[in-house]
């Protein structure tokens, strides 16, 4: 049996590990209305690679052993994301322009 953690924690140890290198990053939860915070952390392998580490719970145990809400047997979600191109713009004006066009 593994120790129940919460993503917190696992995303604490892992920027911890990674030399304080990555993004900490903390959010609202969208499961439950905003009411419980969800972090990761954001870790770079190379110049154009980013992993996203999320240590998410068994949503279908909520309130068993699995799955206390706060603490949980957790997987853990990776996000492979890959820089496509890097603009600089001047003005807020042109990055609203740029991201209001997709």
């Amino acid at each position: 049996m593994r120790i129940p953690l919460n993503c917190i924690v696992v995303s604490l140890w892992l920027w911890i590990r990674s030399k304080f290198r990555g993004y900490l990053w903390v959010r609202r939860s969208i499961h439950f209305s905003g009411l419980i915070p969800h972090s990761g952390v954001a870790l770079r392998k190379s110049g154009k690679t980013v992993y996203i580490v999320e240590y998410i719970p068994p949503k279908n145990k909520l309130l068993t052993r699995e799955n206390m809400l706060v603490l949980f047997d957790g997987t853990y979600r990776v996000w492979e994301m890959r820089a496509v191109s890097v603009k600089r713009l001047k003005s807020m004006v042109e990055v609203y322009d740029l991201t209001d066009s997709e």
